[in-house]
This record gives C-alpha cells, sequence and structure tokens, in this order.
C-alpha cells in the first residue's frame, strides 16, 4: 500500500523563499542603480546575498542584469577616448624623453671610446 505524499507545504515554503530573494534582489538592484554602481552579476549577488549561479537560472534577473550591464557600459567609451588622448600626449613626451636620453648616452659613448683609444696608446707606448 502507498500513501499519497502531503507536499503542498513544502512547496508553499519554497514559494515563499523564491519571493524573499526575488525582493533581496531587486533590493540589492535599486541599490546598486541609486549608487551608480556598477550592475553585472558579481555585483548583485555580493549585495543581495545569492548565488550567482541562481541569478543565472532566473531568466528575469538574469535579463535585468544584462540589460542594466550592457546600458553602462554603453556610457563608458566617452572616458575611454579622453584617456585615449591623454596616452597620446603620454607617449609623445615618453618619446621625447627617450630621445634625449639616446643623445646623451651617445655622447657619453663617443667620451668614452675616446678615453679608451688615449688608455690603449699609453699601454701600447709603455709595453714597446
Amino acid at each position: 500500500m502507498t500513501h499519497k505524499r502531503n507536499t503542498s507545504g513544502l512547496a508553499s515554503s519554497a514559494a515563499r523563499k523564491k519571493e524573499a530573494t526575488l525582493k533581496k534582489t531587486e533590493s540589492a538592484i535599486s541599490e546598486l542603480l541609486k549608487a551608480n554602481a556598477p550592475i553585472n552579476f558579481n555585483t548583485v549577488a555580493e549585495k543581495a546575498g545569492v548565488s550567482k549561479a541562481w541569478l543565472y537560472r532566473t531568466d528575469a534577473v538574469a535579463d535585468r542584469i544584462k540589460r542594466l550591464r550592457d546600458q553602462q557600459a554603453s556610457k563608458e567609451p566617452k572616458a575611454y577616448k579622453e584617456a585615449q588622448r591623454a596616452s597620446e600626449a603620454s607617449k609623445s613626451a615618453l618619446v621625447t624623453t627617450l630621445k634625449a636620453r639616446v643623445k646623451e648616452l651617445e655622447s657619453e659613448n663617443r667620451e668614452l671610446k675616446k678615453q679608451l683609444e688615449v688608455v690603449y696608446g699609453k699601454l701600447h707606448d709603455s709595453s714597446i
């Protein structure tokens, strides 16, 4: 004889737990948006206290995080272009500095070669 299992309590508990987790996640996303913090799976999981795996498995949450992440990423290229301009100026200054250093080292090298010739001459004269 088999008994019918009473799983209604288990199902309602799982539903309450899922709802509470969804509320925590939505609250975390709202806080991150207000703080203008980056939205991605790591930050949301940390803020909400849920696993990244749960975020990826829950389609509605995963889609929202991806959409918000992409919106934030589309705003960043402007800052990236400004950083590139600074980098070009930095490269130009570095090239100028390195050219001056090369000239200085070439001059020092010529002077050392002259000194070496003198020493070789003295050494040759003393051995004769």
